[in-house]
């Protein structure tokens, strides 16, 4: 029988009595203080774990390593300011994470812009701020950026983008970002855009030719999915290098999984959304390690590049890190229970607040009040919103769980607050716990925050009676 995924898991421990802990810190006592939904931050195992990637990739590589941590999946500062303690540099795609980079004490070398739509205005902020390297996803984005550069008196590094036409086994078809067929990002390798790339920056003498990026997917278990990529690639580096183009650095994005979750498929979403069958939790023991990862780029990498000296080498972990650092308290509001139909356990976490990534990712839910409750049925969580898919999940084993009591959806670290909408509600706090000590790190947003960017009709009317007619 397959193991039931417990707190260790993720870091966590449970005290004499059951109740989730986090650094001798009840997961309970922190939703009284602070409030639920509360996203709470295991900021020490966090840095540790951002850490433990560098250095798995520093040990395994044959050249220089540079690990980049990618804003779009969580950026609340204290985790930033975190994994920038660990050594881990900066990947954004925004104007918002490009001044959030600065704001927080990263200089123009620690960063790589990506993004597929980039504007001329984005592009100009990224070279004036002289930022390390610009992934470039388009003929028309090279030519944009030489013009770009050339008017500021400056040189371009960039890396272009390639698409690999490389779908891992079983992948959600929305998240293979290597799809040539599924997808619009990089150049086409197949189609010989990606040759044609290298012929244009030849051209332009606002951009420099520093070397290749790609990115398959997320969530991505399997090591052997980035050699399939690297050999699927290595006629393109050879191509390059005979052409004069030196391959001084190659990056090979993200997408490395967290153990304890996992996409669902295309077949197991559909089958999910059309009856309810919610796919087995992660096998946490099938699931490729940092070293694991690191271990089979750094030898991929030594046979490709053999005989010539090997390019520095970029990875771009977001969620492997984030994601098993950080889980999401909701308090039980009610429990509906409809004899012969199902039994609905409604929660403060809305649809905006958590059900965006659980619609397609299957996370473990704990209840914090009591580890050692059997899971004896099968439940379907809601959140408090006047809409019918505010649904956190459908069908999930759990012990008897009664109103006024915690539950902990896992994970939480990995794009939830990245999604977050005010859907009628507030978007939650954060709490991050270190040295057994918590802290407010986010504060709950506000009826100020939400209407700030309103232009109220009438400022004098009674702020408590705003929808009265006078």
């Amino acid at each position: 029988m397959k193991r039931v995924l417990g707190p260790r898991e993720w870091g966590l421990e449970a005290d004499a009595e059951g109740r989730l802990t986090i650094g001798g810190t009840r997961a309970v006592d922190l939703a009284r203080e602070f409030g639920t939904p509360l996203h709470v931050l295991h900021e020490d195992r966090l840095e540790a774990s951002a850490a433990r990637f560098r250095r798995s990739w520093e040990a395994s590589c044959p050249g220089p390593v540079s690990v980049h941590y990618a804003f779009k999946c969580n950026a609340v500062p204290a985790v930033v300011e975190a994994v920038r303690r660990a050594g881990l540099k900066a990947e954004i795609m925004s104007p918002f994470e490009l001044d959030l980079a600065f704001r927080l004490g990263y200089g123009g070398e620690d960063i790589v812009v990506n993004g597929p739509g980039k504007t001329a205005a984005f592009l100009r902020g990224a070279v004036d701020r002289g930022v390390r390297l610009i992934n470039v996803d388009s003929l028309a984005e090279i030519a944009l950026l030489d013009e770009i550069a050339r008017a500021a008196g400056r040189r371009a590094d960039i890396l272009v983008r390639v698409n690999p036409d490389v779908v891992p086994p079983g992948m959600n078809a929305g998240s293979a970002t290597g799809s040539r067929k599924g997808c619009a990002f990089g150049l086409d390798l197949e189609g010989g855009e990606a040759g044609e790339a290298l012929r244009l920056v030849a051209a332009k003498p606002g951009v420099r030719f520093r070397g290749f990026h790609f990115h398959v997917g997320t969530g991505i278990r399997d090591a052997g999915v980035y050699v399939r990529v690297l050999d699927r690639l290595a006629p393109l580096f050879r191509a390059a290098r005979e052409s004069g183009c030196r391959v001084d650095v190659l990056d090979v994005g993200g997408g490395f999984a967290s153990p304890a979750t996992r996409e669902m498929t295309s077949r197991e979403l559909l089958v999910y959304q059309g009856v309810g069958r919610l796919p087995a939790a992660a096998d946490v023991s099938r699931c490729a390690t940092f070293e694991d990862f690191a271990g089979a780029v750094g030898r991929a990498v030594r046979r490709i590049f053999a005989g010539a000296e090997p390019p520095e080498l970029i990875a771009e972990p977001g969620r492997t890190i984030a994601g098993p650092n950080q889980f999401l308290l909701l308090t039980v509001s009610q429990v509906k229970v409809r004899p012969k139909v199902r039994t609905w356990v409604v929660t403060d976490g809305g649809l905006g607040t958590v059900t965006l990534p659980t619609f397609y990712e299957r996370h473990e839910v704990l209840l914090a009040d009591d580890l050692r409750r059997p899971r004896t049925r099968r439940v379907t969580i809601v959140g408090p919103v006047c809409f019918a898919s505010d649904i956190v999940y459908r069908n999930i084993p759990m012990p008897e769980v009664r109103p006024g009591e915690v539950v902990a959806v896992m994970d939480s670290g990995a794009y939830f607050i990245a999604q977050e909408s005010s859907f009628g509600f507030p978007r939650p706090a954060v709490v991050a716990v270190s040295g057994g000590r918590p802290r407010l790190v986010r504060r709950r947003e506000t009826f100020e925050d939400l209407t700030a960017r309103d232009v109220i009709d009438h400022p004098g009317r009674d702020r408590g009676h705003q929808g009265e007619q006078p």
